[in-house]
């Protein structure tokens, strides 16, 4: 299972005093933390998913040669985590709506599949998921606040008009002083090679 962590040492309405490269830091802890959480459940859906579809093609195969069924799934059980599967884009912005029945469909995949031993594995990574999308929802107050700020999400301060024709002067200046440059040094090279000749002659 994935590490899941995100830790701040400020309240919501504290982030916007922070400076550029704390905001920074904290959009990109919570962006790490999202991320987790959607690839978590992306795969433990479809592992899911995949698991029913398995199970009956072996027991479909297992009828036609032995003429006997292997016990029976819950169908709502890969409808759930279908369902779990699709939802996730969504809580992945962080709508509230989304995690909470993000939540609820994971605490009733538990429910579907305890009643049955060839799914009874799937309860504890279904626990799991209902957790982190709860801790997540404790999570949408700094979202909320951090995605207001100015610069989000990479918080780089941008230079004013100013700086930008400072900039251009200096940059002018520069060329400038080159240009004088070489055209002194071609001055000189060329009074060189006059006095030489005149002394040649």
């Amino acid at each position: 299972m994935s590490k899941f962590q995100f830790e701040v040492n400020v309240e919501p309405q504290d982030i916007p005093r922070l400076d550029d490269a704390h905001k920074r830091d904290c959009a990109d802890a919570l962006t790490k933390v999202i991320n987790q959480v959607f690839k978590y459940t992306l795969i433990y859906s479809a592992g899911v998913m995949a698991f029913f579809g398995a199970y009956s093609l072996f027991g479909f195969t297992y009828l036609m040669r032995m003429e006997k069924m292997l016990p029976q799934i819950n169908l709502f059980i890969p409808l759930l985590a279908l369902a779990a599967f699709l939802l996730e884009f969504i809580a992945g912005t962080m709508n509230k709506t989304a995690l909470i029945i993000e939540v609820i469909l994971n605490l009733a995949l538990i429910f579907a599949v305890i009643p049955y031993m060839t799914t009874v594995w799937i309860a504890p990574f279904a626990l799991y998921a209902a957790v982190i999308h709860i801790k997540l929802i404790s999570f949408i107050p700094f979202h909320k606040i951090i995605s207001e700020q100015p610069g989000y999400p990479e918080f780089t301060s941008l230079p004013t008009r100013d700086e930008i024709v400072i900039k251009k002067e200096d940059d002018t200046s520069a060329e400038n002083s080159e240009s004088d440059s070489d055209s002194t040094d071609g001055g000189e090279d060329r009074d060189e090679a006059n006095n030489t000749e005149t002394k040649e002659k």
